[in-house]
């Protein structure tokens, strides 16, 4: 497993950093910390500044690199403990990378050039005023990123509750057997939730009888029941501890109602991918469930 986090030294990415090295240790096999440097910063989010001021400017970008190299050694340092605890072997390689640009841009560009199974980022970490109208850096790697993405909100105690979401979709199945392979059944507690969507009006409520709307609702609920029972099976033959819940209402509306009620620390969800219009007009539900979650967020992304 090949993993990207971002890290900018604030207490956002620390989590981030703590969070990989707590729930993946056993997992991974290489960890690139990247740090971006904002060239905007240099030009106090204007144009070009003029040549007098080249050589201030020139100073001013190298002591940000410096600056960012050493939060990378610290990083790296940190990781290089807690990973050399792990009792798997070979321990993971560490790498650092310094880039320029926009945080977002810097970090998408980079999983685009170098293909790692997922990207880790703290959910407030490197932002600015221009991020905070545009959205989020988070939102917008979650969003156009090309991998897996976790967005990490907060400090994590293992055992984790995580909660794993299933609908019986191919990204569904996908997610949950990426949790069978990056999570560890010593580290984690799984909660699986499967919602049944509603898809009466209140109008044909009203239209048809208690016996009809029961009818018409039976199979989606069979279809939960079924996909909950096969990876409570699935789960459990891999060690795992395992909770199945079947919930129904708006999807999106219950896991996030779910997650508190089973302190869960995680949510793990698969990406439908979304693209062009429809995502701009209606968005997914797994980048919803990522915006307003009270925990962290894994979107697998097949």
């Amino acid at each position: 497993m090949k993993i990207l986090c971002a890290v900018d030294g604030s207490e956002f990415s620390l989590w981030a950093l703590e969070c990989v090295g707590k729930l993946f240790r056993h997992s991974v096999k290489e960890l690139v910390l990247l740090h971006a440097v904002d060239p905007r910063i240099l030009r106090g989010g204007g144009g070009k500044r003029p040549k007098k001021d080249e050589p201030c400017t020139k100073d001013i970008s190298q002591k940000l690199e410096a600056a960012g190299q050493k939060v990378l050694t610290d990083c790296a340092h940190r990781m290089e403990m807690v990973l050399s605890q792990a009792t798997t072997k070979p321990f993971a390689a560490i790498k650092t990378v310094v880039v320029k640009g926009h945080a977002a841009d810097s970090i998408i560009s980079y999983a685009e050039r170098s293909r790692p199974d997922l990207v880790v980022v703290g959910s407030r970490g490197m932002n600015d005023l221009p991020g905070y109208l545009l959205g989020s850096i988070s939102r917008t790697v979650l969003t156009h990123g090309p991998c897996s993405v976790l967005t990490v909100k907060g400090p994590l105690d293992v055992p984790a509750s995580v909660l794993l979401a299933l609908d019986g979709s191919k990204p569904s199945k996908f997610a949950a057997n990426r949790v069978k392979e990056w999570l560890s059944p010593e580290e984690v507690t799984l909660h699986l939730v499967s919602v049944v969507p509603d898809i009466l009006t209140d109008a044909s409520k009203k239209m048809f009888p208690k016996s009809r709307l029961k009818a018409l609702v039976a199979p989606l609920r069979q279809h939960a029941q079924e996909c909950l029972e096969e990876y409570r099976e699935l789960f459990l033959k891999e060690g795992f501890q395992v909770i199945g819940t079947r919930l129904q209402g708006n999807p999106r509306e219950k896991i996030v109602e779910s997650g508190p009620a089973c302190h869960a620390q995680l949510v793990v969800m698969g990406s439908k991918g979304l693209t062009g219009v429809e995502r701009f007009t209606m968005g997914s539900v797994s980048e919803w469930v990522s915006a307003y979650a009270p925990s962290s967020v894994l979107v697998v992304r097949h």
